[in-house]
Parts: structure tokens; C-alpha cells; sequence
């Protein structure tokens, strides 16, 4: 038994819509134009502490929301976003404070970036970090139906006459608490193609890299090199004397949600139950590495020791791949991120054999082994490649995460990054995953310069990039797909996107069909380096 019993769905539709929550995850100014097939847990997170104080909320995406009239009926607002998604946060509570007079809590990863967040967004009250305890305590003391002392609460912050005010930090929520916060369930209903889309399902909670850049920052501040970040002892890798934050230095996560904890295997199967009841079909267990799951050490800050819990992992994915519709195959579960130095065959042979054909995605960053130790990385590339080879013995597609734009980049280390992920992918890489570099407030690289549209190293990466996945798309050709049908085409009028049910590519093809609706495509033409063309085709044939 879970140990804690969810509101049922009845419960939860008998109650009075009171809080809109906005879920503005990777909207940037308006629009999401990536991950549109991905609906994350952290909205999901929040309204279930709403419902566990029996307060009624309902979520919207950012997009869905387009004029006052929309928001009218609602008392209250709250907001989850990224730092990209500033832009649209601050219409969104604009167009908010012109039709209600209700509060505006913001919250997530954005609140890594508090004075840009206050000065442009201008919320009530933003809070940091963990958002469960400290908005069951808002609740609690009455923040959203009169004026109260918010001096004491910790892990929040707002504007006050004389200015920002930060209150004291948040303690994290112990692992064997995070069974009091149950992610809503029934709110899946709320997004327009959950039943094609991936949803997400937490784990695992913060990050294990407790290593830390040695590239000189900014402020000046360099790595001393005093050991500590190799100590035998777990503790001693918290802190580091020159105060840099820990983990690769563009990432915020363990500054942020610190080490690794991680829900009970009851927990999580409890709410991938919950959700493939409600229709849900694809469901990705999500953490910022998977194979922290239970790893044991506390605090567990050595990315790459002890190894992973083969016991606990087999002990959660045989679970959920009893559940029916997993068994029945009218549900996929997956994982996606991995550290290359715990990805052994023991670990390759346990994923294989609960939930095969999955997509494990590994985050290499740099092809270059020097640069890579200079942003703080764990592992090594020699790691990665080792990794995909175990991957494709057990019948995996692994995707590979890199980053152009990284501070100490140079000509060298991109040539190098080209070289190596020409032969992951030769190697068996499914795809290599490019991202521009961002500088996240609360990393170690926060105000380091971005690339710009016309930086010709991150030109010649992306190119490298784009030809090596559209190759990789040609074998698609020909093929019949099982997908699951999503939203309409925004380019191509009459056209529907349809996502794989399996781990694969995305697809379009002609014709209208209900979010949801199962297919089997054809693949007709390659469109881009991640985009499909295809075809329904009526025989129920899989490929």
C-alpha cells in the first residue's frame, strides 16, 4: 500500500475550480517550439497539494491562454516556469492583473533568477526552489484570502516597500517525506493531447554530480583545487571553499534540488497506475538520472559510486510492467537520462528485460575529454561510447546530449566533439541531441556570454548534427510505425502530427484523426533532420 491515498478523480471533479495553474515550461515568449510532445511533473506537483487541501485548480499551457476572458472564473493564479520563460510569464501576469485581483504565485526552475522574476514578472509571492511544503504552508496561514505575515515563511521571495525580500532557505524534503506529496493525477485530463504526449513521472529528485567546474568564472573565482570534490566522504563534497556551485557548470540542478532523493516504488507505480487509467500511453520516468534511483550513500554526491541499485530498479520496473496496459502493450514506459559511468551491461540487462526497446538518453556535452573535465562532467567520452555499445547489445535506440556555445569551447574541442559523435552514431546512437549553451542563474556559468545566431563554432556543430540525424532518418524509410495521433500540423493545413508509440521520431501525415487515436504509418519521406512524412495504413502491422 501507498502511504499516502490519492483524492479520487470524483473528489477532485466535484471541486470548485478556485487556482489556474499555467503551465509555461519551455514557452519561451509565447509558443513552445520543442518538447511539445513532453508534459512535465512539476504542475502536476503542484496541484496536488492544492487538492490534498481540498482547493479546486485546473491547468492551462502558456499557449492555450489568449485573451482575459480565459482566465475569468478563477480567484487565483500560479505559474510554473523555466528562466526562458520570463517573456511569457510576465504577459501572462499582466493579462492576469487586468481581469482578476486574485494572487499570483511563480514558481520552478525560473526561481533560480529571483530579481529578474520580481522587477519584470512582479508576482505576490515566488517560490524558491521545493514548492510542496512551502506552498502547503502559504495555504496553511491563509495566503490566498488575507494579508499575512510572510516574513516567516521560508523559501520564498517578494517585493516589499523597502524593497526585495528573500526569506530564509528551505530545508529539501527528506526522502522518506516526498510520499506526502502526492503529483496530481485527474489534472492529466487538463492538457488537450496527454493521451499522445509523454508524461512524466519523478523518480528521482536532484542530482549526484557533486564535482565542479574548474574553468575560471566571472567573479574570478577558480577552482582551488583542494580534493574535496573526490573526497571519500560524501558530506565533505557539499561544500567547496570557493563557493562554486556544484555539478556541470550550465547546470542549476543540484544547486538547486540538491543530492539525490527518491519516491517509493509504491509512490510511483501508485500514479503510473493512475494515469494509464486515465489514458495516458506514454509514460517516462523521469529524473536527472535514473540510475540514482535508490543508490544509496547519503548524501549521495559521487556521480559515479557506488554503482546503481540493480535490486531497487529491478524491484520498480518489474511493478510497473505488470500493470495492465504496460503488460497488454497499450502503454510504453521509458527512461531517458543516464549517466554513461553507471550504464553497465547488468544495468542494460534489467531495463532490457522489464521494459525493452527503450531510448536511454546520455548526456556527453563535449567530445572533447579535457573540456569535459573543465565544465565539472562526470565520466568520461570513452564512457559514453562504451555506453551506446552496451545500449545496442541489449536492443536500445540511445540518444546523445551535447551542448555548443559552452564556455572554454574552442576549434579543437569542437573538431573533436564532430569526430566523436560521427562514430557514436556509427556506433549505434539513434540520435545526437544539440543544444545551444544558456547561461542559468544559480550555475556555475551564470553570466557567461550565450552563442549568437552567427557563432561559427555552434554553425559547424549544428550542421555536423543535422547530418548525421537526417542520415539516420532515411532508414525510417519504408517502415510502418505505430503512433499515437496529437494536435494538428502547424505548417502543412490538413495534416496531423502523430507521436511514436514506441521510441522513435516524430511523424505527420495527411488527414484529421482525434488526439489519442492509435495509428500505424508508413514513412513516405524524410522532412528534416526530426520530422517524418508518412501515411496511414489500415493493416495493423508493427515495425
Amino acid at each position: 500500500m501507498a502511504t499516502v491515498i490519492a483524492v479520487s478523480a470524483l473528489s477532485v471533479g466535484e471541486m470548485s475550480d478556485r487556482v489556474l495553474i499555467i503551465d509555461a515550461l519551455s514557452a519561451g515568449d509565447g509558443r513552445r517550439t520543442r518538447s511539445r510532445d513532453s508534459i512535465g511533473c512539476g504542475p502536476r506537483t503542484i496541484a496536488g497539494v492544492f487538492e490534498k487541501k481540498q482547493i479546486g485548480c485546473r491547468i492551462a499551457r502558456s499557449e492555450d491562454i489568449t485573451s482575459r476572458s480565459q482566465l475569468k472564473g478563477f480567484e487565483h493564479l500560479a505559474l510554473s516556469a523555466m528562466t526562458m520563460d520570463i517573456p511569457v510569464s510576465r504577459r501572462l501576469v499582466k493579462m492576469w492583473r487586468n481581469a482578476n485581483k486574485g494572487r499570483v504565485l511563480v514558481g520552478g526552475p525560473v526561481s533560480s533568477d529571483i530579481t529578474t522574476v520580481l522587477e519584470l514578472v512582479k508576482p505576490d509571492v515566488m517560490i524558491i526552489g521545493e514548492g510542496e511544503v512551502t506552498l502547503e504552508e502559504l495555504l496553511k496561514v491563509g495566503f490566498l484570502n488575507d494579508e499575512v505575515d510572510l516574513s516567516e515563511i521560508k523559501g520564498i521571495a517578494y517585493s516589499s516597500s523597502s524593497g526585495p525580500v528573500v526569506t530564509s532557505e528551505r530545508t529539501p524534503i527528506p526522502e522518506g517525506e516526498l510520499e506526502k506529496y502526492r503529483p496530481s493525477t485527474f489534472r492529466i485530463l487538463d492538457y488537450r493531447a496527454y493521451a499522445a504526449s509523454k508524461v512524466y513521472v519523478e523518480t528521482v529528485r536532484g542530482c549526484s554530480n557533486y564535482r565542479r567546474t574548474r574553468l575560471e568564472l566571472g567573479t574570478g573565482r577558480m577552482c582551488s583545487e583542494c580534493g574535496g570534490c573526490d573526497a571519500d566522504d560524501p558530506g565533505e563534497r557539499l561544500d567547496c571553499p570557493e563557493e562554486i556551485p556544484p555539478g556541470c557548470g550550465f547546470c542549476s540542478v543540484p544547486a538547486t534540488w540538491g543530492p539525490p532523493r527518491s519516491r517509493s516504488t509504491e509512490s510511483i507505480v501508485d500514479e503510473v497506475r493512475e494515469l494509464l487509467d486515465l489514458g495516458a500511453h506514454r509514460v517516462v520516468l523521469e529524473a536527472p538520472d535514473f540510475l540514482d534511483y535508490r543508490r544509496g550513500q547519503t548524501p549521495l554526491t559521487d556521480p559515479c559510486y557506488p554503482p546503481a541499485n540493480l535490486r531497487a530498479i529491478e524491484e520498480l520496473l518489474n511493478a510497473i510492467a505488470a500493470l495492465d496496459s504496460v503488460s497488454n502493450e497499450d502503454a510504453r514506459i521509458s527512461i531517458e537520462n543516464v549517466k554513461a559511468c553507471l550504464f553497465t551491461e547488468e544495468v542494460a540487462r534489467v531495463i532490457s528485460d522489464t521494459i525493452p526497446g527503450t531510448s536511454p538518453n546520455i548526456g556527453l556535452e563535449t567530445g572533447s575529454e579535457s573540456h569535459l573535465r573543465a565544465i565539472g562532467k562526470c565520466g568520461s567520452p570513452g564512457d559514453v561510447l562504451q555506453a551506446i555499445q552496451i545500449a545496442r547489445r541489449f536492443g536500445m535506440t540511445p540518444f546523445v546530449y551535447l551542448i555548443f556555445g559552452l564556455p572554454g569551447e574552442t576549434e579543437e574541442t569542437v573538431d573533436e566533439s564532430i569526430r566523436l559523435m560521427q562514430k557514436l552514431s556509427e556506433t549505434g546512437a539513434e540520435r545526437i541531441i544539440l543544444y545551444g549553451f544558456r547561461a542559468l542563474p544559480g550555475s556555475a556559468f551564470e553570466g557567461f556570454p550565450e552563442p549568437t545566431g552567427g557563432h561559427s563554432l555552434g554553425i559547424k556543430m549544428q550542421k555536423a548534427a543535422a547530418k548525421i540525424n537526417r542520415s539516420k532518418k532515411k532508414d525510417y524509410v519504408g517502415r510502418i510505425i505505430r503512433g499515437i495521433a496529437a494536435e494538428e500540423s502547424w505548417a502543412r493545413h490538413g495534416y496531423t502530427m502523430v507521436y511514436p508509440f514506441d521510441e522513435g521520431p516524430i511523424m505527420t501525415i495527411q488527414g484529421g484523426f482525434s488526439p489519442g487515436t492509435m495509428l500505424d504509418v508508413e514513412v513516405t519521406e524524410v522532412l528534416s533532420d526530426g520530422l517524418l512524412l508518412g501515411q496511414r495504413v489500415k493493416k495493423n502491422i508493427s515495425g
